[in-house]
């Protein structure tokens, strides 16, 4: 809905801000489009108005075809690429105000004329060679997976695993055929986890034996009395395995503390188990946590904990960029922190690439009537909550 003046003047009365910038006409359109670049790269967005003087005074300025082309250049001269939303809020006969909504960008850290900028409260400033750094490498840890690996070799990985992992993506029809007869070296090329002869980051998060893993790859597993954590009743730390072992570890391990009810339908021998929370949505949960983990930051662990009440699963690395925490129930867009790691799960069938995991899980949890997983970031870290609905744990034999 256009901006209408009555709720212009309403935004210009609360000042300028860490938000909010004003401009006096286009004569200043290379600092508006600093603030923008600015706001692009901040947490927040923000808007900049132009037409408006530093003390709120409403003018606005007649707007050419001139004048329009020439912030359409402007505009192109930020990088990446990005969309800006312009309105014209009419303020009195040909007199105009420049209203640019700008949302916080999904491909920072941004720059203007070859230069970043940082909004601080209700000032834009050059950003700093560290700051440009800081944000480039927290916004696009996939970087991290590409790199070279330079400690670890072809000996150093698991080599059957690696074919365990071929033979699986041929029966899921994602690796070719003849990927089951392909050495170890041509498997890892087509999951794209060699450069130039090299293992990558990725490829040893994958694949490499406990002794060469990294020690960031690693898994802490605990069950709590009651509904804190101030009493354990169990604590499993996994110190350096690969990213599939620890995947084997995590089921493992919630499958034993997992409650689960029983029934035997009369005529069959076996009993059919219900457990609180249906094994899919676990098997998803953790799938995420792993392939979403930020591992360019060495500093925590995954971690899986299990309390009375419900199931915590934890991650280092907040959502993607162009992931916000409000769409995890909804539709919304497939972006991967790790794409090499992700491919290397989807192979093998223990990940889809829709974005369509977390709704599956809801789905999931509704079928079987349990309470659905809630979705939390905390400072860096990604929580997944499983409420836990305690199931009869006693065999019922039911009569049709």
């Amino acid at each position: 809905m256009a901006m209408k003046l009555a709720q212009l003047k309403t935004l210009v009365k609360q000042g300028e801000s860490e938000t909010l910038e004003f401009k006096s006409s286009t004569a200043n359109i290379a600092a508006a489009m600093e603030t923008v670049c600015a706001f692009l790269n901040s947490d927040l967005g923000g808007k900049v108005l132009i037409g408006v003087k530093d003390d709120g005074k409403i003018i606005g300025q007649e707007i050419t075809d001139k004048h329009s082309q020439a912030l359409a250049t402007e505009i192109k001269r930020i990088e990446p690429r990005t969309n800006i939303d312009i309105e014209y809020v009419v303020v009195q006969g040909n007199y105009k105000v420049i209203v640019l909504s700008v949302e916080q960008g999904n491909s920072v850290p941004y720059t203007y004329d070859g230069r970043a900028f940082v909004r601080l409260q209700s000032t834009t400033s050059r950003m700093t060679k560290e700051e440009y750094d800081y944000l480039y490498h927290k916004t696009n840890p996939q970087r991290w997976e590409s790199l070279i690996n330079n400690t670890c070799t072809i000996n150093d990985l698991d080599k059957t695993r690696i074919k365990m992992i071929a033979r699986m993506g041929v029966a899921e029809g994602r690796l070719p055929r003849e990927a089951l007869r392909a050495s170890v070296v041509d498997i890892l090329e087509y999951l794209k986890l060699i450069v130039n002869g090299k293992l990558t980051n990725a490829a040893v998060i994958l694949f490499s034996k406990k002794e060469k893993q990294l020690m960031h790859s690693s898994l802490k597993l605990a069950r709590f009395r009651g509904v804190d954590k101030n009493s354990f009743l169990d604590n499993k730390p996994i110190q350096r395995a690969n990213a599939f072992d620890l995947y084997d570890k995590a089921l493992e391990y919630l499958n034993f503390n997992l409650p689960v009810a029983a029934y035997i339908e009369p005529g069959k021998s076996e009993r059919v188990e219900i457990p609180a929370i249906p094994y899919n949505v676990l098997r998803e949960a953790v799938t995420n946590a792993l392939i979403h983990r930020d591992y360019s930051n060495t500093g925590g662990d995954i971690s899986i904990a299990r309390y009375d009440d419900r199931i915590e699963i934890a991650n280092i690395g907040k959502l993607p960029k162009g992931v916000k925490l409000t769409e995890l129930s909804k539709k919304h867009a497939s972006v991967q922190r790790n794409p090499l790691i992700a491919n290397a799960f989807y192979v093998c069938g223990k990940f889809e690439k829709w974005g369509s995991g977390t709704n599956r899980m809801i789905d999931a949890c509704k079928e079987a009537g349990v309470p659905i997983p809630e979705y939390e970031e905390i400072g860096d870290t990604f929580f997944v909550t499983i409420p836990l609905k305690e199931p009869t744990p006693t065999i019922i034999y039911i009569n049709k």
